[in-house]
């Protein structure tokens, strides 16, 4: 059994690696093959606490949270009728994905280790993908958002990349013993640098600075200031809107999207529309678009979805998580509150899926 549990996290790793890349189409429902190693990660997870008979409930919000959310899909399906399989098949890998701070796993520490061997490998192919093939332009036609001259790895999405890498940021940072320190902190900034994603270096800048404050080393605090407000000044302006860092469209649009998640939440404030509902009542153009079923924030998707129940339990779970936690998961945790206001990160199946290899 033990053979297989590392076979199947290693395979995760490598899964991981190819982010979007690896995606499965079947009967008209796209989604990334990760989803099915987090299935697997799911069932080997409950055997072994059944086998130990270990059932001790970590976090307890977020079990209320995933007993609500599932009312509220219930409840909403017989109120909108909709088309059942693929907003389940969502709300299955978030219940995976949330299982794993309920019920948490034991993890060999050389598979952490090989995890963050491969989220580095993750960072050289994205900067390979940054100076060979800087025109995502044509991924407009599959429903990605077209990105110019940023860094987009394998996730396609330089947002939810850059928050990745600053997670390994601050983990090598933190383990003065982890090999070749110095040259992956390097590297692992220079390709966050390239996104040019703004939240991720808002979350760099406060994510070092609660760790400064928690360390009470005012160097960490200024050095890292310093950093990323150079990074700023010195990035180079190519041609396209994503590298004006002083880009004011993209606000605007989060303003709106904002202003519509409000209006959708106050429809249904206290049960919400149901898990990976929202399509059904938002007036979205592209019924192909990737960002169909919630908002920028995550959690105005979570408020808008679940309602203000759901929300306060989830928060309350994220609370949890944070006063549980070592220095590591309290600094990732707050740049991904953080990160959160600005995208969707908080239920970016990547991003949770991290939290097992901490």
């Amino acid at each position: 059994m033990a053979f297989v549990t590392s076979l199947v996290y290693l395979s995760t790793i490598v899964v991981f690696f190819f982010g979007q890349l690896l995606r499965i189409e079947l009967k008209g429902i796209s989604f990334p093959v990760i989803d099915i190693f987090i299935g697997l990660i799911f069932c080997l997870n409950i055997f072994q606490k059944i086998k130990n008979k270990d059932f001790k409930v970590k976090n307890k919000y977020l079990l209320y949270f995933l007993i609500f959310a599932w009312f509220s899909f219930v409840f909403n399906y017989f109120r909108y009728h909709f088309d059942l399989i693929k907003p389940i098949l969502y709300l299955f890998r978030l219940t995976f994905l949330l299982s794993f701070f309920i019920f948490p796993p034991k993890l060999d520490e050389k598979i952490k280790k090989i995890s963050y061997l491969g989220l580095f490998s993750n960072v050289i192919f994205g900067l390979v993908q940054y100076f060979f093939w800087p025109d995502f332009t044509s991924f407009k036609s599959l429903s990605w958002d077209p990105h110019l001259y940023r860094l987009v790895s394998t996730f396609f999405d330089p947002t939810f990349t850059a928050l990745i890498y600053l997670f390994l940021i601050i983990i090598v940072f933190l383990d003065k013993k982890f090999p070749l320190r110095i040259p992956v902190l390097i590297i692992s900034y220079l390709a966050l640098a390239l996104t040019y994603s703004r939240s991720s270096y808002l979350c760099f800048f406060v994510a070092f600075t609660f760790i400064a404050y928690q360390k009470k080393n005012l160097k960490i605090f200024i050095l890292s200031s310093l950093l990323i407000f150079s990074t700023i000044f010195l990035l180079p302006r190519f041609e396209g809107e994503g590298t004006k860092l002083e880009r004011t469209s993209s606000i605007t649009a989060k303003v709106e999207n904002y202003k519509e998640g409000f209006n959708i939440f106050l429809k249904s404030p206290i049960v919400g529309h149901g898990y990976n509902n929202l399509f059904y009542v938002r007036q979205i153009k592209n019924q192909n678009s990737h960002a169909n079923s919630g908002f920028d924030g995550s959690l105005m998707t979570i408020l808008t979805t679940s309602g203000i129940i759901g929300l306060i339990l989830f928060l309350l779970g994220l609370k949890k998580v944070f006063i549980s936690g070592n220095l590591v998961i309290k600094t990732i945790l707050i740049s991904l509150l953080l990160h959160s206001i600005f995208a969707n990160s908080l239920l970016y199946p990547w991003i949770l899926l991290f939290f097992i290899f901490l």
